[in-house]
């Protein structure tokens, strides 16, 4: 099983303790950064491949979700605060699950497992793309059906994702876990927490980049590369 490299983003100290404590006992997270601030965590994700954010909503100066709001290409976000109220707001931003604080290992155990799905190829959506050939978007107001053979590879932008294909490329709103689980997978497979690539489009992966055939270098993940070289 893959590693999946953790930080987290609390301004109190038994934040931190009672998260540091949780990630410590499970064998598959690592713990890559403790950040108190949100500006200090935003700078490290830019810098380094994170997989997954345990992040404080209420924060001095920048809060969680003004973070979320600024951050394009974000990693997996599990929100852990002690106010309920923001939990509708909170997942406009696609973060996979919001922990109320107090909350026990086997709550923190759960919210986990919900990464390690969104992770996983989705079994039940494999018959659906034997059936499609195409995706359906809204692209400048208007809905468009676009091939899959069409697609190179996307790109996390916001909240939208790019989609860059033979034609040009395609502006969308929608999360890049939603066009995930809409390609086939034996086709697409996601190799950073922003992009996905179409297999067949891929012909070299040096250090940490896609190289297509088209010359595009894209990154590589280290909690994504296995299954990229396993599908070429």
């Amino acid at each position: 099983m893959d590693i999946l490299k953790c930080i987290i983003v609390d301004d109190e100290e038994g934040g931190h303790r009672v998260l540091e404590h949780f990630i410590g006992q499970v064998r598959y997270l690592e713990m890559a950064g403790s950040f108190y601030t949100a500006l200090d965590a935003m700078e490290y994700i830019y810098q380094n491949d994170i997989d997954l954010v345990f992040l404080d909503i209420n924060m001095p100066g920048l809060s969680g979700l003004d973070m979320l709001g600024a951050i394009s290409a974000k990693p997996f976000v599990v929100l852990t605060t002690a106010y309920k109220e923001y939990a509708l707001e909170s997942y406009q931003y696609d973060v996979v699950d919001y922990l109320v604080k107090p909350f026990d290992f086997k709550r923190f155990l759960a919210s986990v497992d919900k990464v390690m799905n969104r992770l996983a190829p989705k079994q039940s959506t494999q018959k659906e793309h034997a059936k499609a050939a195409y995706l359906v978007l809204k692209v400048d107001g208007a809905m468009i059906k676009l091939n899959f053979d069409h697609i190179l590879y996307t790109q996390s932008y916001g909240n939208y994702v790019k989609f860059f294909t033979v034609d040009g490329m395609r502006l969308s709103q929608i999360t890049t876990t939603e066009v995930e689980n809409k390609l086939d997978p034996k086709k697409f497979v996601r190799i950073h927490k922003s992009y996905i690539v179409a297999v067949k489009e891929v012909s070299a992966v040096s250090g940490g980049e896609a190289i297509l055939f088209d010359g595009t270098r894209l990154p590589v993940g280290n909690l994504y590369r296995k299954t990229l070289l396993d599908s070429l």
